[in-house]
């Protein structure tokens, strides 16, 4: 893999284990994070350690505060929330409901905003005309223009790893996936209460959920950090991994 070369990381082992959360998006699940996990815990190369990543299962539930309220179950103890797109809302909703539960926050390709009321009937209508397709299918053509970058040197495997996520979790899954974001709180009001250190990153190509969104996001967090990824669209953790990754430490360290 190409995945944009790598900056230096310092050894991070004799560093206190941090619980990290990875709550991916719509039609996602670990292997969203498979070019990164393997860095953080030292793979190809790099020294890692001090983290114990989970990976919660998203399906199952119709609403984003039913995927809180289960995280929220599964830890006793602070952990670091890492949220990609619809994860970010997860965290956002873990963050607003159970702050003492969460000691970072890193937020991908994700927004604070609440859907509009047309873009909250275009995703029911959505949900509902998939219940009727006779086959699925997770991402068209005109989906994966917008989610991926295409000049990316890994666009096909980005494009197959997107595939196999969605053929997995199946029609169901990303009909409640549909309706839980569509009927999402808006968080704007809650941003300028977070008090935990909080980085913002997305891709300048991201055509799903503009860049000048994200950044609106991570200037009402107090203290938050931005960073904006050139060569990448709405899959950070997949089209720049490296960079992803040097994010998170960044944001451990505060």
């Amino acid at each position: 893999m190409s995945k944009t070369a790598p900056a230096p990381i310092l050894d991070k082992a004799a560093q206190p284990a941090h619980d990290v959360v990875f709550l991916p998006g719509m039609l996602a699940d670990q292997r969203l994070w498979q070019c990164v996990v393997p860095l953080l815990e030292g793979g190809q190369g790099r020294s890692g350690g001090g983290i114990r990543p989970h990976f919660p299962d998203m399906r199952g539930y119709n609403s984003i505060e039913d995927m809180a309220d289960a995280i929220a179950a599964m830890f006793s103890t602070p952990v670091v929330l890492v949220g990609m797109s619809m994860g970010g809302y997860v965290a956002l909703e873990l963050v607003r409901r159970f702050p003492g539960l969460v000691s970072h926050m890193l937020l991908v390709n994700t927004r604070s905003s609440g859907e509009d009321t047309t873009s909250r009937r275009r995703r029911e209508l959505l949900a509902r005309m998939m219940r009727q397709q006779k086959t699925f299918r997770g991402f068209n053509d005109d989906m994966l223009a917008r989610a991926l970058d295409a000049n990316h040197p890994d666009h096909r495997e980005n494009v197959a790893i997107l595939g196999d996520m969605a053929n997995a979790l199946g029609r169901d899954v990303c009909c409640a996936q549909q309706i839980a974001v569509a009927r999402r709180r808006d968080y704007d009001a809650d941003l300028p209460h977070i008090a935990i250190p909080c980085h913002v990153m997305w891709g300048e190509k991201d055509a799903i959920i503009p860049p000048h969104d994200q950044r609106d996001l991570a200037a009402k967090i107090p203290g938050a950090t931005w960073q904006s990824v050139a060569n990448a669209a709405h899959y950070v953790p997949l089209e720049a991994p490296y960079m992803f990754v040097d994010a998170l430490w960044s944001l451990l360290q505060r």
